[in-house]
């Protein structure tokens, strides 16, 4: 019967497979001098690189945090004789073997050395790696200029100002934008706005917009957009909107009692102008000759159809004017208006988009004979189309009917 071997004879036997062969592990820390000796090749890549000691070179040249935190690095070891003659072996460049720095001799020399505290571990803290992008800015900021051609709307504030004083006008707080139309006045801080110009209406988001010259009675301009004219008025606890002081139709209190529009010449508001569309699509181009734009501006016709290619009110299409005529004393409201009523029948009834990709119904093209425009608006001026209307089917400007 076989004996079972003690533990010390089996150690004792040879093995044969080597399963005792048991190798130290080698260790995996680096050794203090090892890392010295890392640490200094790193200023020693530097001098490969540059052709010159960390914290070296041209005066002129702008030092930056890494190469701060190397030049640190190298005085610490010129300041440690037996660590700089433990590092010699190691010194290709001859670095350690420079004397110390001398002592600064200023406030600049001694701001430019070298703090341990810009050594590491956490020297990467100085270098910009994310930056926030500037905040978007947008294509237009309106700024108040002054306005050019003053004279020509001071004589509507000295108006304005004389007809709130006599009650003809009402000052009313503001409630509502869509009471911004050319021709209305305004007062915003305290300082009274004219809405000279409405350009480039749209509608954005369901709400309507349009560009706007607003002249100030301090003598200033700007190109404001609606709404953020009505942001501003909103703002104000004291934002108002000064009333129309013509309480009929267009110019005077009923259609029986005609108040006349003849007045000095510095009272031009304006003018009413007739053009015709350039558009190249076909349902329109083959109405040329019948339909018309009748608007109202207070500026120039040249300005107001200047960008007309980019304006759905003019069918995004150029216009050539086909009459002017010089308004005085006319409200621009009342006026579309009683255009609107006069000539509702032929009224162009077209949707088109506009360069937003937005639909919009231009209400002032009209489908009518030259001769009926060039008979109307003389009327509307004098306040005598009250008592006419247009028979579309006359094709003819006639009385009403008592």
């Amino acid at each position: 019967m076989a004996t079972k071997k003690t533990l010390g004879e089996l150690l004792a036997e040879e093995d044969d497979s080597g399963l005792l062969d048991v190798k130290p592990r080698a260790s995996m820390a680096v050794s203090e001098d090892a890392r010295i000796v890392q640490a200094f090749e790193e200023i020693n890549s530097f001098h490969d690189r540059m052709g010159f000691a960390p914290g070296q070179g041209p005066k002129e040249r702008k030092i930056g945090v890494s190469e701060r935190a190397l030049q640190s690095r190298l005085k610490a070891y010129l300041d440690n004789a037996e660590l700089a003659q433990s590092l010699r072996p190691h010194d290709r460049h001859g670095m350690l073997a420079a004397a110390a720095p001398a002592e600064p001799a200023s406030l600049d020399e001694l701001l430019d050395l070298d703090d341990d505290l810009l050594v590491d571990p956490n020297e990467s803290i100085f270098e910009m790696r994310i930056a926030k992008a500037p905040a978007a800015k947008p294509d237009m900021v309106s700024e108040r200029v002054p306005c050019p051609d003053f004279e020509k709307f001071k004589p509507l504030f000295d108006q304005a100002a004389a007809e709130l004083a006599s009650g003809k006008r009402k000052s009313m707080k503001f409630a509502n934008e869509q009471e911004i139309e050319a021709g209305g006045f305004f007062i915003l801080n305290g300082v009274t706005v004219y809405v000279a110009e409405v350009r480039d209406p749209h509608i954005r988001n369901g709400k309507r917009n349009a560009r706007l010259r607003l002249i100030f009675e301090n003598g200033t301009e700007g190109q404001n957009l609606l709404r953020s004219l009505a942001t501003e008025l909103y703002k104000d606890p004291n934002g108002r909107r000064l009333s129309d002081p013509y309480a009929g139709p267009l110019f005077g209190p009923s259609d029986t009692e005609i108040v006349s529009v003849a007045a000095p010449k510095d009272r031009v508001t304006g003018c009413i102008y007739v053009v015709r569309s350039l558009s190249p699509l076909p349902d329109i181009a083959r109405l040329d000759g019948q339909l018309f734009k009748i608007g109202f501006t207070t500026g120039t016709l040249e300005d107001r159809i200047r960008g007309a290619a980019d304006d759905p009110t003019f069918l995004m299409a150029p216009a050539r004017p086909v009459r002017s005529f010089e308004a005085i004393n006319l409200n621009a409201n009342k006026f579309e208006n009683i255009l609107h009523r006069l000539f509702a029948e032929v009224r162009l009834d077209i949707e088109i988009m506009d360069r937003f990709g937005k639909p919009f119904r231009p209400r002032e093209w009209f489908l009518l004979p030259l001769p009926i425009i060039e008979q109307a608006i003389p009327m509307i001026l004098d306040g005598s189309i009250v008592r006419h209307r247009y028979d579309h089917r006359a094709c003819a400007i006639v009385p009403v009917s008592k």
